[in-house]
């Protein structure tokens, strides 16, 4: 029996490893989702497509799955490591940078969406419990495919960008209650529902708070003890550790392991671990993922497609113009620009994979009858497989209303927005978009200003705050509005224009954080004789990441010129 299980799990582990190795190095020459890859190959090699025929075809039954219990497992610890990532994105000075489009924007589209599908599928018969969970799940995008197009794209530093990656996180942040409403409408309440529901309320208080202290004494330390002390196979095994743990205790409470799992995230966030964790936590992450849509795709009888095409496509043009218009509508009520509002509802009209993990849920449940479930995950699947198509329209819709609804002279800095608490970037070159990019991922508004009229172009195409001004003008300074700033960052390669820049700032403001990009060590070292000013030299930037490539490449992963030497 035991050898049996091994050799089962053996099996499937093998055909994961063996799909992943060959099929998304396949799916990225071709520019495909990997996410829909992965439910594509559920749907073609689960039960429901060639696994149906495996009896008649014996061949075929190497390559097929028949049944989906071990890939379920698998598929839970995919979820239980994005929920961690979710929670290592989710830093509180990001929220709290973001707070109003956040909880603002993101909150009442979760809430409006959700009301007026739950509100639709009351009318179309469901029980209170389904609308309900329906209108929640369907509220909700997918923050794997659009997150992937936003860092492939680079357009964190637009204002489209921003308003998207707020609204993801919100909807990120509602994950938890979701699944604790999922937990509680799947169990056996009987009579005693406000006892069932307290006493779940108050498990999942006594838990969070048995996770957060313990946490807060205990991780910190241990991964600058292993940090220092360890290689980088105990801090792998470190960060596995943690969310094991983390989810275990939530299992052993009686909550939902994700719920530990993205716990654990928010307690390493604030960490100066955070990127190192999320680095090796990925790519176990990508690929558990991967097996979750494929479970998910293994579930899907495409059957249903031919029993009710008209109402299958129907719902699908209706859930996407449902929600493209209500976040349009709310883009332009926390003052966005058309073209924001125009791209943001485009690009997050579709349906994501917590739709998929609530819809598979509650069948499993028995809380949806199985014609309403596979007509919900064919939904669910059909907008994902439109986000590939859909990403680049909304790109080319902003582009265009941005272009009809500005002309040039809009783009002088005279008109710059009002902002406070921003970072101000003079320089919006090569370093410039870069740092601008970082910045905004870390929820920092950020104000660009640079001379080249053709590079400002770009940016405003891509609705990113930049504009046409020469620092060395006493306009463009006042349209940086440093009395409000949190810091100027210089990114001009001309260290002659740096210096004059650097004291006309000076004689601006005295005070404000000046961090300049220098050449050479000597360039820094000039720059730091001024007070409140960083300098970073290129040359020792370029030197530390070629010698931390070169002892890759010789087999030192992870070890540094001085470790070697030491």
């Amino acid at each position: 029996m035991k050898e049996s299980l091994l050799t089962d799990v053996f099996w499937h582990a093998g055909f994961f490893l063996a799909l992943s190795a060959l099929v998304i190095p396949m799916l990225r020459y071709f520019k495909v989702p990997v996410a829909l890859g992965y439910l594509f190959a559920g749907i073609a090699l689960g039960p429901y497509g060639l696994g149906g025929l495996a009896p008649q075809l014996p061949v075929i039954d190497a390559i097929t799955l028949k049944e989906a219990a071990h890939v379920k497992i698998m598929a839970e610890l995919g979820i239980v490591l994005l929920l961690f990532v979710i929670g290592l994105e989710l830093t509180p000075r990001r929220l709290w940078q973001m707070r109003s489009l956040v909880f603002g924007l993101g909150g009442a589209q979760v809430v409006i969406t959700a009301s007026i599908i739950g509100i639709v599928a009351l009318m179309w018969g469901n029980s209170p419990q389904v609308s309900l969970l329906l209108g929640l799940s369907l509220a909700l995008s997918s923050t794997a495919m659009v997150i992937q197009w936003l860092h492939e794209q680079k357009l964190f530093i637009t204002h489209m960008g921003r308003s998207s990656f707020s609204i993801l996180l919100f909807q990120d942040l509602a994950v938890i209650p979701i699944l604790l409403l999922l937990t509680i409408l799947s169990s056996d309440t009987g009579d005693n529902l406000f006892e069932f529901v307290s006493v779940a309320l108050l498990k999942m208080g006594l838990t969070v708070l048995a996770i957060y202290f313990i946490g807060k004494m205990t991780f910190k330390p241990v991964f600058k003890f292993a940090n220092s002390h360890g290689g980088s196979e105990v801090f792998m095994a470190l960060s596995l550790l943690v969310i094991v743990v983390c989810a275990s205790i939530a299992s052993i409470a009686g909550l939902s392991m994700a719920l530990g799992a993205f716990i654990a995230g928010l307690l390493l966030a604030d960490t100066e671990y955070r990127h190192e964790i999320s680095s090796l936590v990925i790519p176990f992450k990508s690929m558990l993922l991967g097996i979750f849509f494929f479970s998910f795709g293994m579930g899907i009888n495409l059957s249903f497609i031919a029993l009710k095409p008209l109402w299958l496509f129907l719902s699908v043009f209706g859930l996407m113009a449902l929600k493209a218009t209500i976040i349009f509508i709310l883009c332009k009520l926390w003052k966005q620009s058309t073209a924001v509002a125009a791209e943001s509802s485009i690009l997050l009209s579709q349906a994501g994979e917590f739709g998929l993990l609530v819809v598979g849920s509650a069948l499993a449940a028995n809380l949806m009858t199985e014609d309403i479930g596979q007509f919900m995950l064919i939904i669910v699947g059909m907008t994902m497989l439109l986000s590939p198509i859909i990403a680049p329209l909304a790109r080319k819709v902003g582009e265009f209303i941005e272009h009809r609804t500005h002309s040039a002279s809009d783009y002088e800095a005279s008109h710059a927005e009002n902002k406070s608490q921003h970072i101000v970037i003079f320089g919006f070159g090569r370093v410039g978009k870069s740092v601008g990019d970082t910045l905004s991922q870390e929820g920092f508004d950020i104000l660009g200003f640079d001379k080249n009229i053709e590079r400002v172009h770009i940016a405003r195409l891509k609705s990113s705050p930049v504009y046409f001004g020469d620092v060395t003008r006493k306009s463009t300074l006042q349209a940086a509005q440093l009395d409000k700033a949190l810091c100027v960052v210089i990114t001009i390669n001309d260290f002659e224009a740096i210096r004059r820049i650097v004291t006309l700032l000076r004689n601006t403001n005295a005070s404000i954080p000046i961090v300049v990009r220098a050449q050479n060590i000597e360039d820094t070292q000039m720059f730091e004789k001024l007070e409140h000013i960083d300098a970073i030299a290129e040359d020792v930037l370029i030197g530390s990441a070629l010698s931390e490539k070169i002892l890759q490449h010789c087999g030192n992963k992870h070890e540094t010129p001085e470790a070697l030497g030491a």
